[in-house]
């Protein structure tokens, strides 16, 4: 081989090894910021899932109350009363 192929190879080589380099790196921060939004979505699902379950709870609390209510008006004749037969009672806090 001559010189100038020699050179031109090496040049080649360089070439090609600093391209694969960059790809290298363009791959990786694209790995890294795919891997950021799913961490994302991740937590924001936690969030929602918790959420979820919260409104889950207080549908169920609601529906009790309204199934307790519906039985002592139905089953036990049950009446709400009247602002006449409200009694309210007040609590004096004693401070320390």
């Amino acid at each position: 081989m001559s010189r100038i192929q020699q050179i031109s190879s090496i040049i080649f080589l360089g070439f090609l090894l600093f391209s694969s380099a960059i790809y290298l790196v363009h791959h990786t921060y694209i790995f890294r910021v795919a891997f950021s939004e799913i961490e994302k979505l991740n937590q924001e699902e936690e969030d929602l899932s918790f959420k979820y379950n919260l409104l889950l709870s207080k549908v169920e609390y609601y529906r009790n109350q309204l199934t307790i209510r519906k039985v002592a008006k139905d089953r036990l004749k049950m009446i709400s009363p009247s602002n006449s037969d409200q009694i309210i009672i007040y609590l004096e806090r004693h401070k320390k």
